[in-house]
């Protein structure tokens, strides 16, 4: 097959997630893939950049897994704050349409709306191939501007009914695009994928410990992934002090970057925990099993909000798959997915007792070492990424079968 992926993300910035791991999935298994994308981190060096509409093709990207390839589609805008986005609607309409057509494209999966969702959903329909849509979170809470969700959210109403077929991560998302008008026969599960071949049990990095002054003694909690304004790392900074009086070795490493990092060195002076928590920005992807391998326990605090409640966040299959114990808010769309201590996640509703929980799982070897081998055992068994990609493989194939079943009726 041809498999063209299409967001409204920059491909090669942002972090490695769902995308990409689905994407070289399915090129390790001898497809074809392309991506659009779309700068969303722009920076204009000169001025002659303002007006590059030239759409750049770059091939053989590897992003997830070395061996994989996928052929980047870069749609050309005015870089000018504004007009980016509003041009980007327009430039990608008939690039999409263009890669269809020259690359030969079998099947659209498509992650945005905003942007390029109708227009793939229109350019598609025009060369009778199927678009499969990836739900993975509710698009509309992700706006940085919240005068612009409701509109996002009538994207969403038009995109969804119009995909020949929707993935979505998590039962309650699921639900979700029902309501925005989704067919139900038309929507099925597809869980995250994980590569266990890359995140998996091992030593921690001595050079790791020793480049952020990490003791062998000292015991981390760690948090993976973007600093957005729902992570709760900021209620879990000021009950540190709770936690390191009952476990004293204790080291909060925070691996990531994001709008919410000026707020939490913030924090960190006000309460004096320069001592004991770490944020190193983003870090290289292949260098995340080292980072986690480091942890005593991993932690996901994020606030349950409207852009929260009904995701799975990618980062707790990662943490799951290094043989974690992990920490986390019950988030309903995560609880319906992974229950619990089965799974391997112990869920605390309100910062109070995440601190509580976190201290019971360092302090009691037994249960964190219960913890560790109910996550690694689930998903093994539930998520292992090439499992994932020969669900995906079949889901493309039923929806090509399907719309060419359709075209000869």
């Amino acid at each position: 097959m041809n498999v063209l992926f299409i967001h409204e993300v920059d491909w090669l910035n942002k972090v490695v997630f769902d995308i990409h791991t689905l994407a070289e999935s399915l090129s390790m298994r001898g497809h074809k893939v392309y991506a659009i994308d779309y700068e969303n981190n722009w920076k204009r060096s000169e001025l002659s950049e303002l007006w590059d509409l030239k759409t750049q093709e770059i091939d053989g990207i590897s992003r997830a897994f070395k061996g994989s390839s996928v052929t980047l589609i870069r749609p050309g805008f005015i870089k000018i704050s504004g007009l980016s986005r509003i041009s980007a609607v327009f430039t990608h309409c008939s690039v999409i349409n263009k890669t269809i057509r020259d690359k030969k494209i079998d099947a659209v999966v498509l992650y945005g709306v905003a942007t390029n969702g109708l227009q793939a959903v229109y350019a598609a329909r025009r060369h009778n191939i199927p678009v499969v849509f990836r739900s993975i979170d509710i698009l509309n809470q992700l706006v940085v501007y919240p005068i612009l969700r409701p509109f996002t959210k009538i994207l969403e109403k038009m995109v969804y009914p119009r995909a020949d077929m929707v993935l979505t991560l998590t039962p309650s998302l699921s639900r979700y695009v029902t309501g925005l008008g989704a067919g139900a026969d038309r929507i099925k599960l597809l869980p995250m994928p994980v590569d266990t071949a890359i995140f998996h049990p091992s030593p921690a990095s001595g050079e790791l410990r020793r480049r952020w002054g990490i003791k062998d003694t000292d015991r981390v909690i760690l948090y993976m992934g973007t600093l957005f304004d729902f992570s709760g790392l900021d209620e879990t900074i000021r009950w540190l002090p709770d936690i390191t009086g009952k476990v004293p070795e204790v080291k909060l490493l925070i691996v990531g970057d994001g709008p919410q990092r000026g707020k939490l060195e913030s924090i960190i002076r006000e309460t004096g925990a320069g001592d004991r928590v770490i944020i190193t920005g983003f870090q290289p992807y292949e260098t995340m099993p080292q980072y986690i391998n480091m942890a005593a326990v991993c932690l996901n605090p994020f606030r349950i909000t409207g852009a929260t409640r009904e995701i799975f966040p990618g980062k707790i299959v990662q943490y799951l798959a290094c043989g974690k114990a992990v920490v986390a808010t019950p988030l309903p769309g995560l609880v319906a997915v992974t229950p619990g201590e089965e799974q391997g996640i112990a869920f605390a509703g309100t910062p109070e007792d995440m601190a509580e929980k976190l201290v019971n799982v360092l302090k009691d070897k037994e249960y964190r070492r219960r913890l560790e081998r109910n996550g690694l055992e689930y998903v093994k068994k539930v998520h292992n990424c090439e499992s994932i990609a020969e669900q995906l493989e079949t889901r493309l194939k039923e929806a090509i079968a399907a719309k060419k079943a359709e075209a000869g009726a």
